[in-house]
């Protein structure tokens, strides 16, 4: 075990890849109030590396204003995000295995490199990906003290389709407008459903029926 840890200690040597959040500054980021992570505590789950090596032994968070996975073991935590491929976070007990899949690799879009994990809501010929992040919030003090600032969260939603990104919208309008394949047959179901997109659940039901009526 203790070999193991050593070679995914020198796993975590190269640098994590920056994306929006990390542009803010990392003095800025970690003087802020709030936490930066996407689950509170340590959690149970599988790391798979480009390599083919599959890790169980670890405790994982997933650091959103960072955009970068750590890893903990026997009380030490470290990141290794330069050789992780995608990983996966149990939410529950062992008995009822609930989890969240991140998954890198993709194509670049905005500040978000081809480093940046997203959180894989639906597989499919449509891919819906969600992008945790943290708002750096700055408020200002009165005349000679220093700024307050702290961490609330965040989020962005993308398909990826034929090798390309797609930035989805909360506006269920303008999201039919980027899927123009079965606009009609869309339409409709998002009438039924009442669909609001105000959380992410409605945007794994659009895309579940994309996926079913796309050729």
């Amino acid at each position: 075990m203790k070999y193991l840890l050593g070679c995914l200690l020198l796993l975590a040597q190269p640098g994590w890849a920056q994306t929006s959040e990390t542009a803010v500054g990392e003095d800025k980021i970690s003087t802020a109030s709030g936490n930066p992570f996407l689950f509170k505590d340590w959690m149970e789950g599988v790391v798979y590396f480009k390599s083919g090596r599959v890790v169980k032994q670890f405790k994982l968070k997933f650091d959103c204003a960072r955009n970068r996975l750590m890893m903990q073991f026997e009380g030490n935590s470290f990141a290794a995000e330069s050789q992780v491929k995608e990983f996966v976070i149990y939410t529950a007990s062992k008995k009822n295995k609930d989890s969240v899949l991140f998954r890198k690799g993709y194509p670049a879009i905005d500040k978000n490199t081809e480093e940046t994990y997203y959180h894989v809501l639906l597989n499919g010929k449509a891919e819906l990906l969600q992008l945790h992040t943290k708002v750096l919030i700055e408020e200002k003090q009165l005349v000679n003290s220093a700024n307050m600032s702290h961490l609330e969260d965040d989020e962005a939603f993308f398909v990826c389709l034929n090798g390309v990104m797609i930035p989805l919208p909360r506006n269920k309008e303008q999201i039919l407008e980027k899927l123009p394949v079965q606009s009609d047959q869309l339409k409709e179901y998002v009438a039924q459903q009442t669909l609001r997109m105000d959380k992410a659940e409605d945007f794994v039901k659009i895309m579940a029926k994309y996926n079913e009526l796309v050729p």
